[in-house]
This record gives structure tokens, sequence and C-alpha cells, in this order.
């Protein structure tokens, strides 16, 4: 999910209007993120393991709420974390990950229904434009439509390639960074297989 994850970040803002948007607006997208820092970096992220598994998440919106707290705003920090933790959830809906390090794909991939992953994405996209309007104090790009307009082509080209468009460092499988997972489940190179299948020809596994 990319453009959905707005949506939620949108109700709660609406819910708490003394939120920072500026924290919690990273917060949202903040294991997708990471997936592109992995990428750029050569790493190789399978099914989410180093982003979107839930010990990932807990270590990463603990981070950003902790920085949040330290500059001061305290309530801002918890909702950071609570945000990046209802990414996962919205994640299975529209891709397959891991839930936990060595585990199954969880998931009901609607990313091989891109027209009702589209239609989903740009309901909860729209829904939370409609909860920020009437709020002031908000940054720049929670009010400016050409952000609203960006969001809804990313998820056009996204939901029109076979492949998504984040990049991952996978298919080449550069290296894995260390810890990953317990036992024999993970080994690298392009023909990996194991429990959590042969990531390279997972469709959506590095999906937002």
């Amino acid at each position: 999910m990319i453009a959905g994850h707005f949506g939620v970040l949108a109700a709660l803002a609406r819910a708490r209007p003394g939120l920072s948007l500026w924290w919690l607006g990273p917060a949202a997208i903040a294991p997708d993120i990471l997936d592109i820092v992995y990428a750029a970096a050569g790493v190789c992220n399978p099914s989410g393991l180093y982003s979107h598994t839930v010990p990932a998440a807990l270590l990463l919106g603990a981070a950003i709420g902790g920085m949040a707290v330290l500059a001061g705003h305290r309530e801002t920090g918890a909702a950071s974390l609570a945000l990046v933790m209802l990414h996962l959830p919205l994640d299975y809906v529209t891709g397959r990950k891991l839930l936990w390090p060595g585990g199954e794909l969880h998931g009901l991939m609607l990313y091989d229904r891109p027209v009702a992953n589209f239609a989903l994405e740009m309901t909860l996209l729209a829904a939370g434009w409609i909860l920020l309007r009437g709020l002031t104090g908000l940054p720049w790009w929670a009010r400016n439509r050409w952000m609203i307009g960006l969001l809804v082509l990313v998820q056009g080209v996204s939901a029109a390639r076979e492949d998504g468009i984040k990049p991952t460092a996978c298919h080449s499988a550069v290296r894995i960074a260390p810890a990953a997972i317990s036992g024999p489940t993970m080994m690298p190179g392009p023909s990996w297989t194991g429990r959590t299948g042969d990531f390279a020809s997972i469709r959506g596994y590095g999906a937002a």
C-alpha cells in the first residue's frame, strides 16, 4: 500500500489535532522509506524482513517516536509508534509479507487485482483529504493539491507495473544483512528459496 497510508495518518490527525504532522508524515510510510534505503545500500530485504515484520516495525517506530519525544512532542511520539505499527496490517491487505522473521508470508495480495487495489487506496486517500480539510496549522504538503495529485500518479504507475515501483536489491542479492532469521531459511543469491518463498519471484514482496 502507498497512498492509503496517508488516509490513516489523516484520521489520526483529525482525532488529535495537536499532533505534529512533520513527525507523523514520515512515520506513516517509515517502513517503505526503509525499504528504499536498503535498496540504495544494496541490502536485500526479502518480503519486508527488515522493515515490515513486527520486530522491525517496533524498532523503527520506537526510534521515530523517541526522536519526537526528545524534540518536545511527547504525544506525537506515541502516535508515531502507533502509525508505524498500523502500517503493517494495511500492507497485509495489498501484498504478502512476513509477520515474523522465519515465519510464513501473510497477506491478501490485492496487488494481483490492480483495479480493486487502486480503488481501495484512492478511497482511503480521498477520505484522508476530506478529514484534513478544515484543520489549521497543517504543513504545506498536507494541504497541497499537487501532493495529492502526485500520490494518485504514483499509485497509478504502481498499479500499471507488474512488479510495482519500489526499488529492490534482492534480484542481484548484493548482500544480506546479518542476523536475519534463525535456521536454514535463507541463503544469499537470486536463486534462494525457503519457507518465505523465492523472493526473486514474489510480486509485491517489497511493495508498499
